[in-house]
């Protein structure tokens, strides 16, 4: 509970002059802005989304962001990196567009809300033909009535202001609350949308390096097969050694034809999770061309205090706490006594007829001018519309706590999956080191007639496994980066980022 308290301290709603969401939506919003430059480049965005503090901020660099850019494709000549291929998901993505108009929405009903408690100036023009029986005393009006006609044209202004109103700060802050949570939601979005793409990116990587692994073996296959057949036509081994060796390149054979087929299948995947058309007719990165990642030297309490700092979906939670609890005000404040106002001036025209005497044209300046107190002195709803604020705030309060454990989690675990990478890859390339050593030895030794062909074969089995195992540690230290840094709440980029982890 103390260390939830002091994060509690930490993670207050924010006011106009703290800028500690500056960071995270800043760079949420500061992708989206700048789509068609690499991602690596998010630093030189539009100056209207350089700084944001307020909705005033958000809104202004919202209305600079283009919508209704056309879905990009990809050049099957271009050799792309996981900062272009992020650049394009952040694009095309649909999630990223639906992100994006939801904020749009929260921020302008911040505005309409805002607005209410503003004076409303209405111009009101006017005509209008009345013709009635007015009664009318005898012998004045034979009849005891007489008919009128009265034709009116008026033009005037109406102005209505609510003086005073105890929930105006209370909604007002409502609404900003959930304009703020929408927009980081927006920012999480797009990181949503990067580890996506990275962990893509990494796994068509590792199809790529298994193909070509896959290759190198049966190339170490054939090699054996031709060393075998040799031996053989010097009668210094059997028939059924040819055969053996013969049975493991076809077997190489077959894992490669497996390997390219889950090649084109992880292209397949990576273009479909970018948002453009899949397929397969576009060329990444090598495995190897993809900068490791640096050593990490942070513990694992620091990154869980920092995530908890720049988490965009943690600091959304805090934004609605702050709604509960402005609703919560807002509930107490609806039976608070309001004042208003309503005034109108303007010209009035008429120039009536009867059928019985005169009445005069008149063409003179009206107005009228009104206050008005309400105060609701009992409304048997008041305790229920109160304690269902009340609890909203608690099951809001509630949620931010889970948010928080989910985060800590997250840390923890890809500290760990990250921590298990940097041992395994290392251990995979001594693995490989020494197979490639045991095959050259035992490959040799063939030669000389002092080793077995099964040695060989057992030999060449361990260096296939020992390829193998370098691609995939390769590729699962990668990922496990990049899934570190998206739990720390970072964008994932082809340059350094705040944990000091290379994806």
């Amino acid at each position: 509970m103390k260390k939830y308290a002091r994060y509690r301290e930490q993670s207050r709603p924010p006011t106009r002059k703290e800028s500690r969401i500056f960071s995270v939506v800043a760079l949420g919003l500061a992708v989206f802005c700048s789509a068609g430059s690499t991602v690596a480049q998010t630093s030189s965005t539009p100056s209207s989304c350089s700084q944001i503090l307020t909705t005033r901020d958000v809104n202004r660099c919202l209305v600079s962001v283009r919508t209704d850019t056309a879905i990009p494709t990809l050049d099957p000549t271009h050799l792309y990196n996981l900062a272009e291929l992020i650049d394009v998901a952040e694009s095309a993505s649909p999630e990223g567009r639906v992100a994006w108009t939801t904020a749009k929405r929260s921020l302008e009903r911040a505005g309409i809300d805002r607005a209410r408690y503003l004076p409303l100036l209405t111009f009101i023009a006017q005509g209008s033909d009345v013709r009635a029986i007015v009664p009318f005393p005898k012998p004045i009006a034979p009849r005891g009535y007489v008919t009128v006609e009265q034709p009116i044209a008026q033009a005037q202004l109406a102005l209505e202001y609510k003086l005073l109103d105890f929930s105006r700060r209370a909604r007002v802050d409502d609404s900003a609350a959930l304009a703020l949570a929408s927009t980081l939601r927006l920012g999480r979005t797009h990181q949503i949308i990067a580890y996506k793409t990275a962990a893509q990116f990494y796994r068509a990587q590792q199809a790529a390096g298994q193909l070509q692994a896959a290759r190198a073996i049966l190339q170490t296959a054939e090699t054996l097969l031709q060393s075998a057949q040799s031996q053989f036509d010097n009668g210094r081994a059997t028939l059924p050694d040819v055969q053996n060796a013969q049975a493991g390149a076809a077997e190489a054979h077959f894992d490669l034809a497996s390997a390219e087929g889950e090649g084109k299948k992880t292209k397949l995947a990576l273009s479909e999770t970018i948002g453009v058309e899949p397929t397969t007719n576009f060329l990444i990165i090598a495995q190897d061309q993809s900068a490791p990642p640096e050593a990490l030297n942070a513990s694992v309490e620091e990154l869980i205090h920092a995530a908890w700092k720049s988490r965009p979906d943690l600091m959304a939670r805090a934004q609605e706490l702050r709604h509960a609890q402005a609703a919560s005000r807002t509930a107490h404040a609806a039976y608070l006594p309001s004042v208003g106002l309503i005034a109108t001036g303007g010209q009035t025209a008429t120039w009536p007829t009867a059928d019985y005497g005169q009445l005069g044209y008149a063409n003179v300046t009206t107005w009228s001018a009104q206050a008005s107190l309400r105060w609701e002195v009992f409304n048997g709803a008041r305790r229920h519309e109160v304690a269902a604020a009340q609890a909203e705030q608690h099951a809001a309060l509630e949620e931010e706590r889970a948010t928080q454990d989910a985060v800590t989690r997250q840390v923890w675990d890809a500290y760990v999956d990250y921590q298990t990478a940097v041992e395994q890859e290392s251990a995979s390339r001594s693995f490989f080191t020494a197979a490639q050593t045991s095959y050259d030895s035992s490959l040799d030794a063939y030669g000389y007639g002092v080793r077995s062909l099964v040695d060989v074969v057992q030999a060449e089995r361990q260096l296939a496994q020992a390829r193998l195992a370098t691609v995939r540690s390769r590729a699962q230290l990668l990922q496990s980066a990049a899934g570190l840094s998206y739990a720390m709440g970072d964008l994932v980029q082809g340059q350094a980022n705040a944990t000091g982890v290379h994806p």
